[in-house]
């Protein structure tokens, strides 16, 4: 089953820190799942309700420029009784083409989230 987010994600770049944020607003925050350097924010009932990638610049091989002006991402998140998996893809535009960068992380369920997969789109 495949379950999209009812609430659109948005997202948010610290250049400074090179971190990307993408988050849905109205969800609680319970507790965050380690994946390297992407993390994911887990909200109430075990709802994803946000990701933080750590070095975004270095993960998706782009330009902070770049960051800051993406056109579109999307996430997909598949989670299993023993593990996490995620893709995010994001859009930039680099001389006058789109072009598609993308970064994935891999980790154990230690917190016993549901099976699921759980699709974001900003």
């Amino acid at each position: 089953m495949i379950k999209k987010i009812k609430n659109k994600a948005v997202f948010d770049y610290d250049a400074q820190s090179d971190v990307l944020y993408v988050y849905t607003k109205g969800i609680k925050y319970v507790e965050s799942v380690d994946l390297g350097s992407i993390i994911l924010d887990i909200g109430e009932k075990g709802i994803v309700k946000g990701i933080v990638i750590l070095d975004a610049s270095k993960k998706f091989n782009l330009d902070k420029y770049d960051l800051k002006h993406v056109k579109k991402l999307s996430g997909e998140i598949k989670i299993t009784p023993d593990v996490i998996k995620l893709k995010i893809t994001i859009g930039v535009i680099k001389r006058s083409k789109e072009i598609e960068k993308f970064a994935t992380a891999k980790g154990l369920n230690d917190i016993g989230l549901p099976s699921d997969v759980v699709c974001m789109e900003c």
